[in-house]
């Protein structure tokens, strides 16, 4: 669970950042990132580190 919440975050976050860039810069693929970055913190992230947290303070 520690290595899907490490692994979701990082690629969230990652995916994030390059989406400020492209939009910063006008290039093509700044909206698929944004949903992308949007869909992996919302959706894995989250819920995953809801339940590691859970479990760690139980």
């Amino acid at each position: 669970m520690k290595k899907l919440v490490a692994i979701s975050g990082a690629t969230g976050l990652s995916t994030a950042i390059l989406c400020v860039l492209f939009k910063t810069m006008h290039f093509t693929g700044g909206s698929i990132l944004l949903l992308i970055s949007v869909v992996t913190l919302s959706l894995i992230f989250i819920p995953s580190y809801s339940k590691y947290w859970y479990d760690k303070n139980k």
